[in-house]
């Protein structure tokens, strides 16, 4: 149910992977996604131009094939993050974490009372089991809820931002936090590497894992050996992009090789 199989398989410490929907909302990824062995996706409403419309048949579709699908919000904030619950997410990563009250603004729009705020309602109440307390407790417990720190702020806060019981992991948004840090894209300067270890090293002292965002399979390799557990990989405009440009190149390394 939701995210229960997401849940599960970092509980068990296995090696968890899956993209970002950015830019093309064909509900057909998530149906290659599953088949190819990815173990869930995050839409991504921070930098996509998404509909409502989208992200709501696109929930639907994650949740009858089991496909765990997190919506990452344009911010922590009230009154989308209860708007984006009504379309049925398997969970949600919160971008650029940084103060304690994102994390109250965060329980109070996903749990209802007396734990939270959120007053639910939309077209994904008619997958609840009931609407009664257990109903609830079915969904609020398996929601998925991972925090992104991208800022020195997140880092400095990253213990106390992290300890809430219901919370299951902790992001790295590496591209963000080399700005924040003044390393411009330099995503292997030995400052940045050594600021995400500590981040790493923050979220096991709270006992949650950590995840990393990844472009290639050389840096999945790498920041694996290092203990990063939870792989999110780039929407498939970029992996089609990353495939063409070694397919063209195959077939004028093949050209070349049977020219006269």
């Amino acid at each position: 149910m939701l995210a229960s199989t997401l849940k599960q398989r970092l509980h068990d410490r296995q090696y968890t992977i899956g993209p970002f929907l950015s830019s093309v909302y064909w509900a057909g990824y998530l149906e290659i996604f599953q088949q190819t062995g990815m173990h869930y996706a995050v839409l991504d409403l921070e930098h996509g131009p998404c509909s409502l419309r989208d992200a709501e048949e696109l929930c639907r579709t994650a949740r009858l094939l089991g496909f765990p699908l997190l919506i990452r919000p344009e911010g922590c904030v009230f009154h989308l993050l209860r708007k984006y619950l009504d379309m049925g997410p398997a969970g949600f990563l919160i971008p650029w974490t940084e103060t304690p009250e994102q994390i109250a603004t965060l329980r109070d729009a996903l749990f209802t009372p007396t734990r939270g705020r959120r007053g639910p309602g939309g077209p994904s109440i008619e997958h609840n089991r009931s609407l009664d307390r257990a109903g609830w407790d079915d969904v609020e417990d398996n929601l998925f809820v991972a925090i992104q720190i991208e800022s020195p702020a997140g880092i400095e806060r990253l213990t106390d931002l992290a300890g809430e019981p219901w919370i299951d992991a902790v992001m790295l948004g590496p591209y963000d936090l080399s700005l924040n840090l003044g390393l411009a894209g330099q995503l292997g300067h030995p400052d940045l590497v050594r600021a995400i270890d500590g981040v790493r090293d923050g979220a096991a002292a709270v006992g949650k894992p950590c995840g990393m965002v990844m472009g290639r399979p050389q840096q999945a390799r790498f920041w694996r050996d290092r203990g990063f557990p939870l792989a999110l990989i780039p929407d498939p405009a970029y992996l089609v992009r990353q495939h063409l440009l070694g397919f063209i190149a195959g077939i004028e390394a093949a050209g070349e090789s049977a020219a006269p």
